[in-house]
């Protein structure tokens, strides 16, 4: 019970869409952060790149210096023997790649103050071994083949080759353990650039997971919602309609008990009244006028009657159809209003189902009542008409128009008017549509409900009826 109250309160505490916006704020801030590690981290490895080449670069340089040497004793000693020029011209060769070597070591290594002393010590020793051999190549007359300055220029040549070949070797050793130093910073790198980048998208990739499961479940919840609300809107609708149904039975209800009882009332004193007038007709003066405005006010009550039970359900709207009960209904509200009624209908060849013709009249009256109410108007258009498996009324004035708040309410789903609302729901019961379009010079409100009976032909006859005031 308390695991399920803390969920509770931390889901009001933290609501689902600001989570889900939350962990995705933090994925995409881990990707980019894993972004500028690898960036940062990746700049850093091409440099010790770099310097692992500029490594094997000097080492090649170093051996290169070493091997060049030794073709110059070589060469030198071959061409003091052999006395061949093909041997000078190879000597001096080499001795063109010595100098090239010795200045690109100095030169690369700028940067390395040790190597630079080891580079001093050498530079003398081997440019004394070079001068020596240069004697050797183009000056061999001046040793004669084994004599004791011959045997002590070749001590001086030995001796020189072992200080050079120490110094080699440690300019060799040392560029060796820069490059051990160097290789190992490079996996170092590489290695956390690795796990950085793993971690980092392990991570995202999690947010993002539980971030897209937040958003499934948001939908789901957005799913049942929707579908509460359906069946609410399903509820609000099948209840709408039943208060309509409850409202039909409850007008015939009152039409009979009115026809019934009180017109039958009205109608029994009239007779009364009658007879009373021709019995005392010589009796009192006064008593003609006074019956005659007794039975005029029963002849009046006797019409509102009427008149109001046709009203709540005209009987020809059951026994004739809808196109003799909307004429006359239209025909008396012209002479109500005072306002000039056109009806147009085109010949509806089967009578169509009750309930949608009840549905239409009740559009046509409230659609009236309306316009004698609020349009100001003087000229109404009715127009019923059938197309392809649809019926459809209009009704249109040339009114001071509804209010744009009223009308959008309306088209928003909101009430609109108790009126609107009604007629929306009475069709929507019958997988019909009301349409309400407003201007300033008129209204139209549009009535479309499906029927089977219902079919369009290319000359549909035409009825039109005039209502004068």
């Amino acid at each position: 019970m308390s695991i399920a109250l803390s969920k509770r309160a931390l889901s009001k505490a933290f609501p689902a869409h600001s989570v889900r916006l939350a962990s995705l704020v933090i994925g995409v801030v881990l990707i980019c952060a894993a972004g500028s590690v690898a960036y940062f981290t990746e700049a850093r490895v091409g440099v010790y790149r770099d310097w692992v080449v500029h490594t094997y670069e000097v080492k090649g340089e170093i051996q290169l210096l070493s091997a060049t040497l030794n073709e110059l004793r070589s060469s030198s000693l071959l061409a003091m023997l052999n006395k061949d020029p093909q041997e000078v011209d190879h000597f001096n060769e080499q001795l063109v790649q010595f100098n090239r070597c010795m200045a690109s070591l100095k030169q690369m290594t700028t940067d390395n103050p040790e190597q630079q002393g080891r580079l001093a010590q050498l530079t003398p020793v081997a440019e004394k071994q070079v001068q020596l051999m240069k004697v050797f190549a183009n000056e061999s007359d001046r040793f004669p083949s084994e004599s004791l300055q011959l045997q002590a220029a070749l001590a001086q040549l030995s001796e020189r080759k072992s200080q050079i070949t120490t110094l080699l070797q440690e300019l060799e050793s040392a560029e060796a353990g820069l490059l051990r130093i160097r290789l190992n910073r490079w996996n170092v790198l590489f290695d956390r650039n690795l796990v950085t980048l793993a971690v980092l998208f392990l991570a995202s990739f999690a947010l993002l997971i539980y971030n897209f499961a937040l958003l499934l479940s948001e939908l789901a919840r957005r799913r049942e919602q929707e579908e509460v609300n359906r069946q609410n809107l399903e509820s609000y609708r099948a209840l709408s309609a039943r208060i309509l149904e409850l409202q039909d039975i409850e007008r015939r209800r009152i039409a009979r008990d009115l026809h019934d009882s009180v017109g039958q009332f009205l109608t029994g004193m009239k007779l009364n009244l009658g007879q009373l007038r021709r019995k005392n007709a010589s009796a009192h003066i006064e008593s003609p006028a006074l019956l005659a405005d007794t039975l005029d006010l029963a002849d009046r009550a006797i019409t509102e009657v009427r008149t109001l039970s046709h009203l709540l359900h005209p009987p020809l709207l059951d026994e004739l159809g809808f196109e003799s009960a909307a004429r006359w209904y239209v025909e008396g509200f012209a002479k109500r209003s005072g306002i000039q009624v056109v009806f147009e209908i085109a010949e509806i060849v089967e009578r169509l189902p009750k309930e949608i013709e009840l549905a239409l009249f009740r559009v046509l009256q409230e659609s009236l009542t309306n316009v004698h109410r609020h349009a100001r108007a003087q000229n109404v258009l009715v127009d019923v008409r059938c197309t392809d498996s649809e019926v459809i009324l209009e009704v249109r004035d040339d009114g001071c128009g509804i209010p744009q708040e009223v009308l959008q309410s309306f088209r928003t789903g909101l009430a609109g008017g108790i009126g609107l609302a009604g007629m929306r729901e009475r069709l929507a019961e019958l997988n019909g549509s009301l349409h309400v379009q407003s201007e300033k010079t008129g209204t139209l409100v549009r009535a479309t409900l499906p029927t089977v009976l219902c079919e369009a032909s290319d000359t549909p006859a035409l009825s039109v009826f005039h209502a004068q005031a």
